[in-house]
């Protein structure tokens, strides 16, 4: 008979080892106790916690992380950013395609502001058209010169076969330019733009034969005579005219007013203005045949400088024109005002009326009557100074004159551009400079 020990008293027996070496429980991390049923137990087995490895250590989990929040906002960024591109591209493409008829516009402001200053010179300062045309127009040479120096333009006198296109477009720039400074002594800004904007029509017409696929109907040879009718309107010369008629409210007529000219100088000037429109229109059509053979800044380099010469032979021959310097500050900030306005209209109506827009947003075509057109919207700035400077407004029947050549022109144009979208007639203006024109043989220096 056996006694037992108090302690153990009442416990069942431990049960005996299997094994002599696994006597002691193994501790419970210990990887080589046989009593662990290892990972593919714990995998198995429905109620098995995950495993808490970390994701970063398991090249799995690491290439299926997902990207950042700062990703996901630049690549939902990038994707906001296409439409902006395209509407850049857009925009772009729509610049190309009408960059010539913006340019021409741009000028038209300048031209106006030029009008104006002309105006101030010839009206308060008591200055002769040549002369502010030769301090006008030397500068704009100076300038010219100076740029094309700097900018080391090819050809600065034009090649040989243009150079008589060069020639010819600087003489009958200088009347139009003459006729305008002369018209607007005594014709209001308004009524003497509006003149100049048969120049046109009238360019049109003479495209018609010098220009090959340039067409001039029996519709705009109408429209040109109806806006005749408009100059006649804006003249009036079978009727007195008085400050009231014309919108000066004042009534003044101390001759410090274009408005404030008589009947006859006010008819003068309106046929001078006339004369300068076929200036103009002499130097439209010689810009769109010379078209992209010549630098624009050659062709206003010929302009400004067949001017200043003939100014100059002008104060030395006429007597009651002599030769002046600008003898207040004020007059040399308004000549160096004009010579800058009128560099940047020679230029900016030069470039726009020779551009043609790139194949890729167009046929190749230029886009000389459409940008030719775009010379109405100085109307637009006339008014504005007319109103701002002089303060008068145009009277009813010059009202009616200028609307029947404004709208004579622009059916002129439109006509004009609709013509050219025949396929069996191509275009032959300013865009086109392999092919030589009729007087003209292509070759170079």
């Amino acid at each position: 008979m056996t006694h037992e020990d108090p302690e153990h008293r009442g416990k069942p027996p431990a049960m005996p080892s299997t094994s002599p070496s696994h006597s002691t429980s193994p501790p419970p991390n210990d990887p080589s106790s046989s009593n662990d049923p290892g990972p593919d137990y714990e995998s198995e087995h429905p109620d098995a916690p995950l495993p808490h490895k970390p994701y970063r250590d398991d090249p799995e989990l690491e290439e299926a992380e997902p990207w950042p929040i700062e990703d996901v906002d630049a690549t939902a960024a990038a994707a906001g950013s296409k439409p902006r591109r395209a509407w850049l591209v857009r925009t772009k493409m729509f610049w190309l395609k009408n960059k010539g008829m913006f340019l021409v516009l741009l000028s038209q402001m300048f031209g106006a502001s030029m009008n104006v200053i002309t105006q101030v010179l010839e009206i308060h300062s008591s200055m002769h058209p040549f002369q502010v045309l030769f301090a006008r127009m030397s500068i704009t040479a100076l300038v010219c010169y100076l740029y094309m120096w700097y900018a080391a333009v090819p050809a600065p006198f034009g090649a040989k076969p243009v150079r008589p296109l060069l020639l010819a477009r600087a003489t009958s720039g200088f009347l139009g330019v003459y006729g305008l400074y002369y018209s607007v002594q005594y014709l209001p800004l308004s009524e003497a733009t509006v003149i100049t904007f048969l120049a046109p029509i009238m360019t049109c017409y003479a495209c018609s034969f010098w220009i090959p696929g340039e067409t001039f109907s029996r519709r705009q040879q109408l429209a040109a005579l109806v806006s005749l009718v408009g100059v006649v309107l804006i003249a009036h010369p079978f009727r007195a005219r008085d400050a009231l008629e014309d919108g000066n409210g004042d009534g003044n007529d101390d001759g410090d007013t274009p408005s404030s000219a008589d009947s006859y100088h006010h008819v003068l000037a309106t046929i001078v203005a006339c004369v300068g429109v076929l200036g103009a229109a002499g130097a439209y059509t010689s810009i769109r045949m010379i078209g992209r053979r010549a630098h624009p800044l050659v062709s206003v380099t010929y302009f400004s400088s067949v001017t200043t010469v003939i100014s100059f032979v002008a104060m030395a021959a006429v007597p009651g024109v002599p030769f002046r310097v600008p003898s207040t500050p004020v007059e040399w900030t308004l000549l160096t005002g004009l010579g800058v306005c009128g560099f940047l209209l020679q230029f900016l109506l030069t470039a726009g009326l020779s551009y043609v827009p790139p194949p890729s947003v167009s046929s190749g075509q230029g886009q000389g009557s459409r940008a030719t057109s775009m010379v109405y919207t100085q109307m637009i700035f006339a008014l504005f100074y007319d109103k701002v400077v002089w303060g008068s407004t145009l009277g009813p029947v010059s009202w009616a004159g200028s609307v029947l050549i404004l709208a004579c022109a622009i059916y002129v144009a439109v006509m004009q551009e609709g013509g050219k979208l025949d396929p069996k007639k191509p275009e032959r203006e300013g865009g086109d400079t392999h092919a030589p024109y009729k007087d003209v043989e292509d070759g170079s220096d």
